[in-house]
């Protein structure tokens, strides 16, 4: 399938809704009939036959075998293992000892550590090879699992060719003649042939269709799971990026300096510049965010997405305010009483509540802070967004979509505790199919994501930038920030 673009969405009532989801009475398979979970445990015999043999020899024998279930079960329908099992006593003795004669013993002999002497004595007899290891046993049912576990995958389709040729032999479905010839031609044709990629999709829509006349067996299904996971040990790997080893201390030096510039600029022209003070404000706490990133070291962790993820938001905020200045005369004073509105909502509600240990909220500074300019009386607490905007729309406003979709967006995940993010920071990667890849804590920090120090420096520059618009920044202190190139990381043992 082709990777979706926004763009092919339907956007329903706060959700973008993918194509295929779009569609009337469209919806996916449920897990007990789904390739992965429900079909492949029940075909993995199959699967073992094509990967001892190969494909074109494997594709003879089966053919033989198949048709002879045929002859030994015509009612039988479909090459479900928990179907074969149900077969009587007789009928499978009858067919296991015909495969052993085209194939022996050792293709199957593999699911006989699932299928004991005490829940499937026949098959176990049958194909039992003694001194065959466990670890041997589960070592090649993993290795077919791989290559079978993806429904589209070219291992699968021939499980799923082989199956609807035996559904095909009980005559419960019609076909066309021209269908009948695609199906022929399946197993002479290689996959690297034109042919196959009309034939491939043909093959699987059709074993699909066999779904409708089924019931899958959940006990079966079930217990092979619980088999194969509990026999079978994680193999765990994770996505590691490069420890991020750059040094800036040069570029922080002069963002210092130009900060240093600012600050002496408002406090010897603009004291009680309630704009100007402002905004400094927002561009130095973004200043300080970026420090205790490379500080700390944070710029490969959770927390280095989350300082993006503010210089990112402040910097929207800033052209947002300037943007609207004309249009709102007391837009300075306004956003520093929404936040103080903000810190008095949490006082508030801090005083009706009695806090034991020690929070880091100190209720005594915080009331200082609310009631530093104007009594707490006369400040009103707004709980919407300031001036009515979500940030999404502020930039927009600003022109700033992209920052906002690309990157904002992305971060957020992280800050807010998305799956997404928790599934890319925090847990690894499980590498065995008898697992179905399943995921666990990373709590030994082995996952290193991507740094965030080149998205830091590009979203402070346009910080920056937008400064020097304002205030007019000395030329040469400007170059040394807006100049400044950053090296590739240097390659270590980690």
């Amino acid at each position: 399938m082709q990777p979706d673009k926004l763009s092919s969405h339907v956007f329903k009532k706060g959700v973008f809704v993918t194509p295929i989801n779009s569609i009337p009475l469209m919806h996916e398979l449920s897990d007990k009939k789904s390739w992965t979970y429900g079909r492949m445990p029940e075909y993995i015999w199959v699967g073992l036959i094509l990967k001892f043999y190969g494909r074109e020899e494997g594709l003879q024998k089966l053919n033989e075998i198949v048709m002879q279930l045929h002859v030994l079960a015509p009612n039988l329908h479909t090459l479900r293992l928990s179907d074969i099992f149900k077969l009587d006593i007789d009928t499978q003795v009858a067919f296991y000892s015909f495969i052993i004669g085209i194939i022996g013993k050792e293709p199957l002999a593999p699911l006989t550590v699932i299928f004991s002497v005490s829940n499937q004595p026949t098959f176990n007899k049958y194909f039992h090879i003694k001194g065959l290891s466990i670890q041997e046993r589960c070592d090649a049912i993993t290795q077919v699992m791989q290559d079978i576990m993806g429904h589209q995958s070219y291992e699968s389709t021939d499980i799923r060719f082989v199956a609807l040729y035996f559904y095909l032999l009980s005559g419960k479905m019609v076909l066309q003649k021209e269908q009948i010839d695609i199906i022929c031609s399946y197993p002479r044709l290689s996959h690297d042939s034109v042919e196959m990629r009309m034939v491939r999709p043909t093959v699987r829509s059709m074993e699909m269709s066999i779904l409708q006349l089924e019931e899958p067996n959940e006990v079966y299904i079930s217990a092979f799971w619980r088999c194969v996971s509990e026999m079978t040990e994680c193999s765990l790997y994770s996505v590691n990026f490069p420890l991020e080893n750059r040094k800036i201390d040069l570029y922080l030096e002069n963002l210092y300096e130009i900060f240093q510039y600012l600050s002496q600029l408002y406090t010897s022209t603009s004291p009680i510049d309630a704009k100007m003070k402002v905004i400094l404000g927002i561009a130095t706490y973004s200043y300080k965010r970026f420090k205790e990133a490379y500080v700390c070291n944070l710029f490969n962790n959770i927390s280095g997405r989350n300082c993006i993820r503010s210089l990112i938001e402040n910097y929207i905020m800033l052209k947002y305010l300037i943007v609207n200045e004309s249009s709102c005369d007391n837009i300075w004073q306004d956003y520093q009483l929404y936040g103080l509105g903000a810190y008095k909502l949490i006082l508030s509600k801090h005083r009706e509540n009695d806090i034991t240990g020690e929070p880091h909220f100190d209720s005594n500074y915080i009331e200082m802070l609310v009631n530093e300019f104007k009594e707490e009386q006369f400040i009103n607490i707004d709980t919407n967004y300031f001036n009515k905007d979500a940030i999404r729309v502020k930039a927009e406003k600003v022109d700033e979509k992209i920052l906002y979709g690309l990157y904002y967006d992305y971060d957020s995940s992280f800050e807010h505790g998305l799956w997404g993010a928790i599934r890319e920071s925090t847990m690894l990667k499980c590498n065995n199919p008898a697992h179905q890849y399943h995921c666990i804590p990373d709590i030994d920090d082995e996952i290193i994501l991507k740094s965030v120090l080149p998205d830091c420096i590009m979203v402070m520059n346009k910080t920056i930038a937008f400064l020097n618009e304002l205030y007019d920044i000395p030329q040469q202190l400007l170059n040394e920030v807006m100049n400044f190139e950053l090296e590739p990381i240097a390659e270590t043992d980690n």
